[in-house]
C-alpha cells in the first residue's frame, strides 16, 4: 500500500461524533427534567418557611454584625488602656496629656465618647461629640463610681464590662476596661458609642431595618423613618410579625447582646415581597430551564459537531505528513487539546524546514565569519598565533611568521611543524598546556626582542579551548631602556659622589663662613639626586605587582631609623632637630624596602626644605589599628596654604612656600615627590593624607599593612640594613632619639 493510500476503516468503526453526542444528549435532558422538579417543588413551599428562613438569617447577620462591632470597640478599649502614654499621664496626674490622647484616639478610632477615670471613679477626662458630627467636647470630675460598669471592673469580677448610659443626645454603650500600672489599677478606660449609630452599623451591614429597644421595651433608637409606629410595634421576641410600616414588612425581635452583656432587643423589618418573588420564580423556572436544556443540546451538538471537523483536520495532516508532505498544515491554534495536537504537528514541519534553512545559512555565515576573522587577524599590528587545547597551531598570521623564521619557511611549513617552531622560539614560559599563562615575557630571538602575552581562550559554558598569544618586536624599546638606564647610572655615580663629599666636609670642617656655602651645597646636592631618583622612579611600574615582585619582610622601626640616618646630615646641615618616636615596637611589614625608603625619604626631604633653621621635625611610629601600622612624620615649618591642600598629590604641582617675613622658598625640584610617594604607599596596600596650617606646620600621616614577624621565614642576610642603623637602649625606644647639632 501507498504512503498516499488512507488506512482502511474496520468494519466495526463508529464515528467519535456519535459517541460523544448521543450519551451527552441523554444526560442533559435527565438533568433538565430533574431540575426542573426540584426547582418547582422548591418554589411551591410553604411561604411561612420561607419568610421564617429569612428572617432567621437577617437576625443571625444582626447578631454576627453587633458582635464584631464590639470586638472592634473592645479592643480600642484594651489597646487605650494598656497605653504606656495614658498610664505615665494618670500617675502624673497630667490633665492636659490625657485631653490630647483622648480626643486623638476618638477621632482616630471614630468613637463617640472616651472616658479615662481613677481608681475611684471620677473622670480624670471625657471627651464627647454630639449625635450630629461635631468636634468633641471636653469635661472632667465626673463621678462614675456608682456605674455598674466601673464596679465590676474594679470589683475583678471581668476583665471588661459593658453597659448604656444615657446622655443629652441619646443612650451611648460603653464598654470599660481597667488600666495597670505594675499589675496594680489605677483607672479604667471607657469607650462608647451612640445607640443611633450602633443601629445605623446594623443596617449598613445587613441592608435590614434596625430597631433598638432597652429591657424594658423602650425604644432607643431605629433606622426607619416612621419612629412612632415602630415604638408602637409589641415587643415579642423570636416571634415573626407581618407589619405596616409605610408597605408591608415582615418583623422579629431578637436579644440585643453586645459583648458579655444583653443591653435589651432588636428588632429586625424587611420589606415583605416573597409571595411575588415565588410566583415570579414559579414562572421564571418552567422557561429557564426549558431554554436551558434546548442551548445546552444544541450547544453540544454545534461543540461536538466542531471538535470533530478539527478533529478530521489533524488527522487529514498527521496521514499527509507520514506519507512525507512536509508543507501540510492544520492551522489550528492551541486552545484545547485537540489544538495543541495540530499545532505541534504545524510545529514540527515548521521546525524540519527551518533546520534546514538554518543549517545553510550557518553554513554560509561561518564562512564569511572565518574569512572576516582572518582578515581582520592579518591587519593586526602584532603576531597573532591561535592554537587548540592539545597546543597544536591552528592559526597565525603572516606578521607572526615573519617574527619567528623565514616567511618563505613558515609558509610552506604543516600545521604540527609550526607548532614545534612557535614552542621552540616562545620556550617553557608560554608552551601552552604545560605552564600557566602569566604577566608578557621577553623572548629574544634571532637577535630581535619579542614581546609574547598567552591568554586562555574561553567558550560561552566557561570552559577552556585555546590559547592566543600576540608577538611584537620590541628591539629598539629594550635598546632604548638599556641606554637610559645606563645614563641614569653614570649620572647618580658622577653627581652623587663628590657632591655629597663636599657637602658633608664642608657642613663639618668650615669656618661658620662657609658653613652656609656648605648648607647649600649639600640641599643642591641632595635635591639633584633626588630628581635622578624621581626620573628614576617615573620610568619604572609602581604598582601592587610591581612591589609584591621585591617586597621582604622588614622590621619598620629599622626601617625608620634607616631613614632618619640616610637624612641626618641633611637635617644638621640645615640647622634642624630630627627625632625619632617609637610609640609600638616589634611590627613587621611586607615591602619594597628601596621603595619605602625613598618614599619616606621624601616626605623627609619637604620636611626640612620647608622648616626654618631651628626648627624640629619628627619620624613617629604610633602604633598599630585594625591590622595597619600607624605613621606620621611632622614638622614646624611654614605650612601650606589652604588653597593648595587639594592639589599637593598631583604630579608636578609646586605650591609657593612663604616664610612669616614674607618671602617665598625657592627650592630645587620637578614638583612630583610626594606623587610618587603616594603612589608607592598605595602600592603597598596603604594610605597617606596630610594636613596642614599656614605659620604652624605640616603633619604627613600614612599607613602600611602589617605581617606577623613568622608569616615569612626571615633570611640571615640582613646586609641591606647592616651598618644603616645605629644602636640604642631600650629606654630610647620609649621617649624617643633626638639627634642634636
Amino acid at each position: 500500500m501507498s504512503g498516499s493510500e488512507s488506512s482502511p476503516r474496520p468494519a466495526r468503526f463508529v464515528s467519535l461524533r456519535w459517541r460523544l453526542l448521543l450519551p451527552l444528549f441523554v444526560v442533559t435532558l435527565i438533568a433538565s427534567m430533574v431540575g426542573t422538579y426540584l426547582l418547582t417543588r422548591g418554589l411551591s413551599s410553604s411561604q411561612t418557611t420561607i419568610r421564617d428562613n429569612l428572617l432567621r438569617t437577617t437576625s443571625a447577620m444582626i447578631a454576627t454584625c453587633a458582635a464584631d462591632l464590639y470586638e472592634r470597640q473592645l479592643t480600642e478599649t484594651r489597646l487605650l488602656a494598656a497605653s504606656p502614654a495614658v498610664t505615665d499621664a494618670i500617675q502624673a496626674g497630667d490633665a492636659a496629656a490625657l485631653q490630647t490622647i483622648a480626643r486623638d484616639r476618638a477621632a482616630r478610632a471614630g468613637l463617640d465618647s472616651l472616658i479615662l477615670t481613677d481608681v475611684p471613679g471620677a473622670a480624670l477626662v471625657n471627651v464627647l461629640r454630639p449625635l450630629s458630627e461635631g468636634d468633641y467636647a471636653s469635661s472632667t470630675g465626673a463621678d462614675l463610681s456608682v456605674q455598674p460598669l466601673l464596679r465590676a471592673v474594679f470589683a475583678g469580677e471581668a476583665d471588661e464590662a459593658t453597659s448604656a448610659l444615657p446622655t443629652p443626645d441619646g443612650l451611648i454603650v460603653y464598654v470599660a476596661a481597667p488600666i495597670l500600672a505594675d499589675g496594680v489599677q489605677i483607672g479604667a478606660a471607657l469607650t462608647g458609642l451612640y445607640a443611633a449609630r450602633i443601629a445605623a452599623a446594623l443596617n449598613a451591614d445587613t441592608a435590614a431595618e434596625v430597631a433598638l429597644y432597652n429591657s424594658d421595651g423602650v425604644l432607643l433608637a431605629s433606622t426607619l423613618s416612621d419612629s412612632r409606629s415602630v415604638a408602637e410595634i409589641p415587643v415579642r421576641p423570636n416571634e415573626v410579625q407581618l407589619l405596616d410600616l409605610g408597605g408591608p414588612y415582615l418583623g422579629t425581635h431578637v436579644p440585643f447582646v453586645y459583648g458579655t452583656s444583653t443591653l435589651g432587643t432588636v428588632g429586625v423589618f424587611t420589606p415583605d415581597n416573597t409571595a411575588s418573588l415565588i410566583e415570579s420564580g414559579r414562572q421564571m423556572s418552567g422557561l429557564v430551564w426549558a431554554t436551558l436544556a434546548a442551548a445546552i443540546v444544541i450547544a453540544a451538538f454545534l461543540l461536538v459537531n466542531g471538535m470533530m471537523g478539527r478533529l478530521t483536520n489533524v488527522t487529514r495532516v498527521a496521514e499527509a505528513l507520514a506519507a512525507g508532505q512536509g508543507l501540510a498544515r492544520t492551522g489550528l491554534e492551541p486552545t484545547d487539546e485537540i489544538g495543541v495536537i495540530g499545532a505541534a504537528l504545524d510545529t514540527y514541519a515548521a521546525q524540519v524546514q527551518e533546520r534546514q534553512d538554518a543549517l545553510r545559512d550557518s553554513l554560509r555565515r561561518q564562512r564569511r565569519e572565518i574569512a572576516y576573522l582572518n582578515s581582520i587577524l592579518e591587519a593586526l599590528p602584532d603576531g597573532v598565533i591561535v592554537q587548540d587545547e592539545a597546543g597544536h597551531v591552528v592559526f597565525m598570521n603572516d606578521l607572526a611568521k615573519d617574527l619567528l623564521g623565514s616567511q618563505r619557511v613558515v609558509d610552506n611549513s604543516s600545521f604540527d611543524d609550526l607548532t614545534a617552531v612557535v614552542t621552540d622560539v616562545l620556550g617553557p614560559a608560554l608552551a601552552p598546556g604545560v605552564y600557566a599563562l602569566g604577566d608578557p615575557k621577553q623572548v629574544e630571538y634571532d637577535g630581535r626582542m619579542l614581546n609574547a602575552q598567552a591568554a586562555a581562550i574561553i567558550s560561552m559554558n566557561n570552559q577552556r579551548v585555546g590559547t592566543v598569544t600576540l608577538l611584537r618586536e620590541i628591539t629598539g624599546e629594550v635598546r632604548r631602556e638599556r641606554g637610559r638606564e645606563q645614563l641614569l647610572n653614570r649620572l647618580t655615580h658622577d653627581v652623587q659622589q663628590p657632591l655629597a663629599s663636599a657637602a658633608q666636609t664642608k657642613a663639618l670642617d668650615s669656618p661658620s663662613a662657609l658653613s652656609a656655602f656648605a648648607r647649600e651645597i649639600a640641599r643642591h646636592a641632595v635635591a639633584m639626586q633626588k630628581i635622578i631618583v624621581e626620573m628614576r622612579e617615573l620610568t619604572d611600574n609602581v604598582d601592587s605587582r610591581a612591589v609584591r615582585r621585591m617586597q621582604r619582610l622588614l622590621p619598620l622601626e629599622t626601617l625608620i631609623w634607616a631613614v632618619a640616618n640616610e637624612w641626618r646630615q641633611v637635617a644638621q646641615a640645615a640647622n634642624l632637630t630630627l627625632q625619632v618616636s617609637i610609640e609600638q615596637a616589634g611590627l613587621y611589614i611586607l615591602g619594597d624596602e628601596r621603595r619605602l625608603r625613598w618614599a619616606i625619604g621624601n616626605l623627609v626631604d619637604n620636611a626640612i626644605k620647608y622648616t626654618p633653621p631651628g626648627g624640629k621635625l619628627s619620624l613617629e611610629i604610633k602604633g598599630e589599628q585594625e591590622g595597619m601600622a600607624r605613621l606620621r612624620i611632622r614638622d614646624n615649618g611654614v605650612g601650606i596654604m589652604p588653597d593648595e591642600l587639594p592639589h599637593v598629590f598631583t604630579r608636578f604641582f609646586r605650591g609657593t612656600p612663604t616664610m612669616p617675613n614674607g618671602r617665598v622658598i625657592r627650592v630645587p625640584g620637578a614638583g612630583q615627590g610626594l606623587t610618587l610617594a603616594k603612589a608607592i604607599i598605595e602600592a603597598h596596600g596603604g594610605e597617606i593624607s596630610l594636613r596642614s596650617q599656614p605659620g604652624k606646620g605640616t603633619a604627613v600621616y600614612f599607613t602600611l599593612p602589617l605581617t606577623a614577624p613568622v608569616s615569612l621565614e626571615m633570611g640571615s642576610d640582613d646586609s641591606e640594613l647592616e651598618g644603616e642603623t645605629v644602636q640604642i637602649k631600650t629606654q630610647m625606644l620609649k621617649r624617643g632619639w633626638r639627634d642634636d647639632r
